[in-house]
Formats: structure tokens, sequence, C-alpha cells
């Protein structure tokens, strides 16, 4: 954030009042819309001295448009959520280097067995099954990790766009969720060879990465959070 020089620290507090005032809750997109509202209002004051603090604030408001900061919410969170998917996907791709891959391996063989010993009959809805327990437990999780990051929220007085994301899991529980009611649709249902080994090899495959996936979302990147969030935000750091 750079230095308002010409605004008061009382006059900066009711900047970050007012974007509050305008539906912007995190922080971090606080601070850069007061930057920008600070930086506005001096040159309103370079050109117009008389101006007051409120008159040269709603002039910079108007700048924004009839959607307020809406838009620069959208982009920011848009933003924000590609962040996300590019720490994701740094973190998922590092289980398929040695030793880790061998593991993943050794659990599709295992699985892939496991569904050969299920009747041929109870297949396909085991595999449904399976993929109905993990969606379960990403949406408990994330539910208990939503609360979590709600109740320390509030206890800090700050909200993160980057947190959020974080502790909700960016769009993993709907990606997921498509995962077992796309297979139970019939037309699929009744055109899978559940009798043959590639096809079981398939769906064990998709469960473990489904598993990684789960895994590095709901354990790998949030014990990383405060880590993560010191870089993208260095005033974190300060609390």
């Amino acid at each position: 954030m750079s230095v308002m020089v010409g605004l008061t620290q009382n006059q900066i507090q009711e900047l970050y009042k007012f974007t509050r005032i305008h539906f912007v809750e995190h922080y971090d997109l606080q601070t850069e819309l007061v930057d920008h509202l600070a930086n506005g209002i001096e040159e309103q004051w370079k050109r117009h001295p008389k101006l007051s603090f409120n008159e040269a604030c709603c002039l910079e408001f108007k700048k924004f448009g009839v959607a307020g900061f809406q838009d620069v919410i959208d982009k920011k969170g848009q933003a924000i959520r590609k962040k996300y998917r590019h720490i994701l996907w740094g973190f998922y791709k590092e289980f398929f280097r040695w030793p880790k891959i061998g593991l993943i391996f050794g659990l599709v063989l295992f699985i892939t067995t496991l569904l050969l010993f299920i009747p041929l009959v109870f297949r396909y809805n085991a595999v449904i099954a399976i993929f109905f327990l993990i969606v379960l437990t990403v949406f408990y999780s994330a539910f208990k990790s939503r609360r979590d990051n709600e109740l320390e929220a509030k206890k800090y007085g700050k909200k993160w766009m980057l947190k959020d994301v974080i502790y909700s899991y960016g769009n993993l529980i709907h990606m997921i969720n498509l995962l077992p009611l796309t297979l139970n649709m019939g037309y699929i249902r009744d055109r899978v060879p559940m009798d043959n080994f590639w096809v079981l090899m398939a769906f064990a495959l998709g469960i473990v990465l489904t598993l990684i996936l789960s895994y590095v979302t709901i354990f790998v990147i949030p014990s990383k959070a405060d880590e993560l969030l010191g870089k993208t935000y260095p005033e974190y750091k300060l609390l």
C-alpha cells in the first residue's frame, strides 16, 4: 500500500468504512480500493482545493460506474481463484514424482483387485458409493473449515479473499460432486462393461486421483495457508 500523503489516519479509516458499506468484505481488496480512492482524492484536492473529503470521495466513487465496486470485486475474485488453481496444481503434481508415483500405482492395483472381488452385479454401485463417500467427506470437511475460518475472521476483524478460497476448497465440492451424479445416469450405467479389467483399473485410477486432489485441498494447502497468505499479503504477517 502506498503512502497516502494529505489524508489523516481518521480519513483513511473512513475510506475503509466506505468500502465496507459498499459491500467490499475482504480486507485485501479494501486496502487496494482505499489506496486507489486516497490517491484520487489527493488529485481532486490538487485541482479543486475547496472540495471537502466527502465530496472528493463521492466524485472518485462515481468513476466506478453504476455497479460501484462490484466489477472490481468480480475481477479480483477471478484473479484469486486463478492463483488458487495454480497453487493447487503445484502441490498436486508433487504426487506424480518418485517415490509417490509408485504408491499411486500400488493403490490403483489394490483398488482394482478389490473391485474384482466384488460380485459383478454390485461393482458399478460400489464405484459410485466410493465416490459418494469422498463427496460426503469433502462436504463435511468444507463445512467445518468454513465455520472455523469465519470464527477466526470475526476474532481478528479481517477477511482475506485467498484465505476464504483456501478454506472453502475452491470449486472442489462442485467438481467432485459431478462424478457420482454423472456415473449414476442410466445412459452411462448401461454401457460400462464392469467385467473388463481395464475399465476397473480406469475407475480405480479415477478414485485415486480424486483422493489425492481431496487430500491436497483439505490437508496440504490449509496447512500452508499462513505461508501462502504471507507471500500474497505482506500486511498479513503483521497480524
